[in-house]
């Protein structure tokens, strides 16, 4: 692995050319963290939109974007019955009230899930997977993790184990800040 990148260097991506445009026009400027912000930004955009293509173009029923994959996953890693109130899911998915609301309301109408009343307490809903979602979702899954494998691969293992471990550090500090 090398161990010596200039994340300042020009060539090899746009946020490059970026830092490189910095440098040229502002010298004193420190735009060292957008070597690492700018790229995480950028890629984590290309990986959507890669997704969402597959996730469009899968046989099926499409689903309209990552959002909506994510919320699937959250009910498909909770095994049977595959249920979530929204404010658990809510708090998976980091996301507003009126987001989450618009998703539940179009994945309900596209056969994906069921809401019903707590039978234990009706001001309390339940959401769930029905079995045609979740069966769609599991035909899917290992596509998109194929996907997910096919875009890390200019990674090598240990480059892997290193972005991993630093982006969860970075993350878990983002998700613990006031």
């Amino acid at each position: 692995m090398n161990t010596e990148f200039d994340p300042h260097s020009g060539g090899g991506d746009s946020v490059a050319a970026m830092l490189e445009q910095w440098g040229h026009q502002w010298p004193k400027l420190d735009v060292s963290s957008s070597a690492v912000i700018g790229r995480l930004l950028r890629a984590a955009r290309l990986i959507e939109e890669l997704v969402e293509d597959q996730l469009r173009r899968r046989e099926g029923r499409a689903i309209a974007n990552v959002g909506d994959f994510d919320l699937l996953q959250a009910l498909r890693r909770t095994g049977p019955p595959y249920v979530l109130t929204p404010g658990q899911l809510k708090q998976a998915l980091i996301v507003s009230s009126a987001g989450l609301s618009g998703r539940l309301n179009r994945l309900e109408r596209e056969g994906w899930i069921n809401r019903t009343m707590s039978p234990d307490d009706r001001r309390v809903s339940l959401v769930s997977l029905t079995e045609q979602g979740r069966e769609d979702f599991d035909r899917r899954i290992e596509g998109h993790l194929a996907l997910e494998q096919k875009l890390l691969s200019v990674l090598e293992p240990e480059e892997r184990a290193t972005v991993a471990c630093a982006l969860r550090k970075l993350l878990s500090s983002l998700e613990t800040a006031p």
